[in-house]
């Protein structure tokens, strides 16, 4: 039941200083990039030490991964920054998720005997599938009847030119590539409704429970207009239409985050 080849595997994320590397980097993206976009945005920490905040991607299953804003705290005058209280929150969860031995491990593959180097991508090929998923992704969600067999073949093929291609060192894509998570209750429709056809065609398997109401999935995303009000809210923070707010006031703070 050991980890150890799994803990000496994220090494390099799992250093001492992690705490300060993840504010760095999330002071870094508001500064250069604003925060307009920062509800719909995810930290990732990789196993090979890359810290990005992106709105998706190939993520390892023991990869650090939290929401930035969980992360940050907006002031009573409208300021977004990291909150170092937080972020030493999550890393304290993150790590003891790593450290701690489960008795699924063998089955995972996480313990010392079924644990496999060939599951952990390196960052270039991380970038490769996430470009891949994503035009994938893309032309699935705009077919008129997306085949989920077909798209699974398309994802296939680029795996195929990806495992030939690395090996003399050229990029197969540029960096910056990530994927779009899907925040819309019709992409997610159409999803379950190609996997729900191609299962019945005798394709595969359906992760989908036969008594789920597909109507159902706009409730699974009415509260994605949360982030619909995200500027709205900094600008009535901004300009005092919240009234007088305590001096210690933190928007993000848990009681708030509903």
């Amino acid at each position: 039941m050991a980890r150890t080849k799994l803990i000496a595997k994220y090494s390099a994320l799992d250093t001492s200083d992690l705490a300060e590397r993840i504010f760095n980097t999330i002071t870094t993206y508001i500064k250069e990039q604003g925060i307009e976009n920062l509800p719909n945005l995810e930290l990732n920490g990789r196993w090979t030490g890359t810290l990005s905040i992106t709105e998706g991607g190939w993520r390892g299953d023991f990869d650090f991964l939290y929401p930035v804003l969980s992360m940050c705290r907006v002031d009573r005058r409208g300021n977004v920054a990291p909150d170092i209280a937080k972020i030493q929150k999550r890393v304290s969860a993150w790590r003891e998720m790593l450290h701690t031995p489960h008795d699924d491990d063998k089955y995972i593959g996480v313990c010392d005997d079924s644990f496999d180097n060939d599951h952990y991508l390196n960052d270039e090929a991380n970038e490769f599938y996430s470009a891949s998923y994503k035009s994938e992704l893309d032309y699935f969600l705009n077919s008129d009847k997306p085949d989920n067999l077909d798209n699974d073949k398309a994802l296939t093929e680029k795996d195929d030119i990806f495992s030939a291609e690395r090996t003399d060192g050229r990029r197969v894509f540029g960096e910056g590539f990530a994927v779009e998570r899907i925040d819309s209750a019709e992409d997610m429709r159409k999803i379950m409704e190609a996997i729900q056809a191609d299962f019945e065609a005798g394709g595969g398997s359906s992760w989908i429970n036969p008594d789920f109401d597909m109507d159902s999935i706009e409730e699974m995303y009415a509260e994605s207009s949360k982030d619909n009000r995200w500027m709205q809210w900094i600008d009535d923070l901004r300009n005092g239409r919240l009234g007088e707010l305590p001096e210690d006031f933190d928007g993000l703070a848990e009681e708030f985050k509903d």
